[in-house]
């Protein structure tokens, strides 16, 4: 249960009595965060953000409005009037990067444009009195987190959004206290709580998930295709109502592996992944799902061979034949009212051709 939002409180600090989140759901998983300085944050923030662009927005016009711009934060645990900033870490990080040279060499943003907007920022910042909101605890900042980074205008990255879901489910809430605090449907926190949880399971299993972490959004939607989901025996999604623990069957992980390499490729034996874009998510699945087509497909890397084994070249055909008696009936309906010009019984005259030409093929007539 969250804590009363009125206790929040605003007020001025110094730049140097704040510090970045360990727990921001935005930095990799693969590094001790609470035991970095925040050296190491911002190098990873100069890394992962092109926060050149804050620099420009904040040398021109400082945190104006105060209020509005103002740092959510909540009191450091261990250090007296020292902050966490759980909302804004990347202003806060440029305004650490425009407040200290040194600061900016050490994490490379050493560009001519950081040292005049450096120099910019200076005459309109007092590093003395950044603003903040001051709230009483982490899950206070709960909801409007959710809002705002998983259905609002601030959205955040597929992976961040699941482990942001995955903590509020953690601590208790069920799907339906976390559908009701963040706005969001049933469907979408379902999906995020499984896809975390098997991210979760697999790192467990020693599978190596760095690739997944960077392409996660490719990993999400791929666990929504039915043939993936039996490739997997994975359970009924509309069935979870908290966490899930090891969503894969345990004589299942060895598929586990495969479909990790199957998106994402294995650099380190050479074997490369065999999905270049979306749209192939639905044609794996549908290869996993045919045993001989799932076969030659592990066994060979060719997912439109395997497709084709799998019948998906009948099924296009049985589409686009579909379409095409559509769309001649449509044809007939409206050449009616030209039978007597010579240029669209010409088109039909080849029409027919063709048709003829099937039909002998296929031996229909």
């Amino acid at each position: 249960m969250t804590t009363d939002i009125f206790q929040e409180e605003f007020k001025e600090v110094h730049l140097d009595q704040l510090e970045l989140d360990p727990e921001n759901p935005r930095l990799p998983r693969d590094h001790d965060w609470q035991a970095t300085v925040d050296d190491g944050f911002l190098k990873e923030f100069v890394r992962r953000y092109n926060l050149i662009e804050l620099a420009r927005s904040i040398a021109d016009k400082g945190f104006s409005p105060r209020h509005a711009e103002a740092l959510l934060v909540i009191e450091h645990p261990v250090k007296g009037d020292h902050y966490i900033v759980v909302e804004g870490n990347r202003r806060l990080a440029t305004l650490k990067l425009l407040a200290n040279s040194e600061t900016r060499t050490t994490v490379g943003a050493t560009s001519s444009e950081w040292s005049e907007l450096a120099e910019d920022a200076a005459g309109i910042m007092d590093w003395a009195h950044i603003p903040v909101i001051v709230y009483p605890d982490r899950p206070s900042l709960d909801e409007y987190l959710g809002f705002r980074h998983i259905t609002g205008p601030s959205s955040w990255r597929p992976e961040a959004k699941g482990r942001f879901i995955a903590k509020l489910l953690s601590s208790g809430r069920t799907v339906r206290d976390v559908v009701r605090s963040i706005g969001t449907s049933y469907r979408m926190v379902r999906r995020y709580a499984e896809a975390h949880a098997i991210y979760t399971q697999a790192l467990a299993e020693g599978i190596p998930m760095d690739r997944v972490e960077t392409g996660y959004g490719v990993f999400y939607n791929a666990l929504d295709q039915p043939g993936v989901r039996e490739f997997l025996r994975l359970g009924r999604q509309v069935e979870i109502d908290a966490l899930p623990v090891s969503p894969v069957p345990t004589d299942r992980l060895e598929q586990l592996r495969d479909l990790i390499i199957l998106l994402f490729g294995d650099p380190e034996s050479g074997v490369p992944r065999v999905i270049n874009e979306s749209r192939d998510l639905n044609t794996l699945g549908t290869v996993l799902a045919n045993e001989r087509a799932c076969a030659n497909l592990l066994r060979d890397r060719d997912l439109d061979r395997a497709w084709r084994i799998s019948g998906g070249g009948r099924n296009d055909l049985l589409g686009l034949l579909s379409d095409l008696h559509l769309r001649l009936a449509q044809v007939n309906g409206q050449a009616r009212e030209y039978a007597d010009d010579e240029e669209i019984r010409e088109e039909v005259r080849r029409i027919c051709d063709l048709v003829n030409d099937m039909a002998v093929r296929y031996g229909i007539f």
